[in-house]
């Protein structure tokens, strides 16, 4: 246990019971232990999908620039994400022009 945070179990409610800052000002957030061991299971599957966004940031915002700046379509880079379809920010940025 940490001065500031706390974490513990309650058995009979079947929740994590999280708790910050001291006995004055004191808030808990009670978690039920189903929800927790799926957040425990998506964490890796999230972090997974950041990192790739991540990776793609730098095509997507070359391929916006050039979309605002053209009359015609733009082809999406060529080591761009297979994860990405362009065709829908192209069409999308067109129509607030």
């Amino acid at each position: 246990m940490d001065g500031e945070f706390a974490m513990h179990s309650a058995s009979p409610f079947n929740t994590a019971i999280l708790t910050v800052d001291k006995k004055k000002n004191r808030k808990s957030v009670l978690i039920k232990l189903n929800d927790l061991r799926y957040l425990a299971y998506i964490f890796p599957l999230v972090e997974n999908q950041l990192v790739k966004y991540t990776e793609a940031m730098p095509d997507v915002m070359n391929f916006v620039l050039a979309t605002l700046n053209s009359t015609s379509s733009v082809d999406p880079p060529a080591n761009a994400s297979n994860n990405i379809l362009y065709y829908q920010p192209y069409e999308e940025l067109k129509t607030l022009l």
